[in-house]
């Protein structure tokens, strides 16, 4: 695996740093954010999408169907990956987006309080997704889950 400074993405006021890991034929797009405050993660799940759309020219392949959002709310982790029908054939670039101080904030939270934040982030996803037009280009379906790919839902 090697780690390369990819590419720097604003998100408003934030600016996300893109580090790259390749092994055999995938490359993981990674970065990590210390930022809260819901607005600031609005914005940068946001370019989250944003960075995942511009590489879709080169990343679909042949069984693509969706755009998959995946929510570790442990981890408090974005991934977003393009697959297949089966949801076991992911696309050569894939992206993962870690909040860290967010983790923290999570683990303090009752299991309502960190579903209600899951649903406001899949809210936030498909409002940006419904104003892409870069995303509209393509035929992809946009998914999203937060504990298994068995259990996604449509954005």
């Amino acid at each position: 695996m090697t780690g390369l400074a990819c590419s720097i993405i604003p998100a408003d006021k934030i600016m996300l740093i893109w580090n790259l890991q390749q092994t055999d034929n995938k490359t993981l797009y990674t970065t990590s954010v210390a930022e809260t405050s819901d607005n600031d993660a609005q914005h940068i799940f946001e370019a989250c999408a944003e960075k995942a759309i511009q590489m879709l020219n080169e990343n679909i392949l042949d069984d693509s169907l969706y755009l998959l959002f995946e929510w570790n709310t442990d981890q408090a982790s974005l991934n977003i990956v393009v697959t297949d029908a089966s949801k076991t054939h992911d696309a050569p670039h894939s992206f993962c987006c870690t909040f860290s101080s967010l983790a923290i904030e999570l683990a303090r939270l009752t299991e309502d309080q960190r579903e209600s934040y899951t649903e406001t982030i899949k809210f936030w996803l498909h409002d940006y997704l419904a104003s892409c037009t870069a995303f509209f280009s393509y035929s992809l379906v946009a998914i999203f889950h937060s504990n298994s790919r068995k259990n996604t839902e449509l954005l």
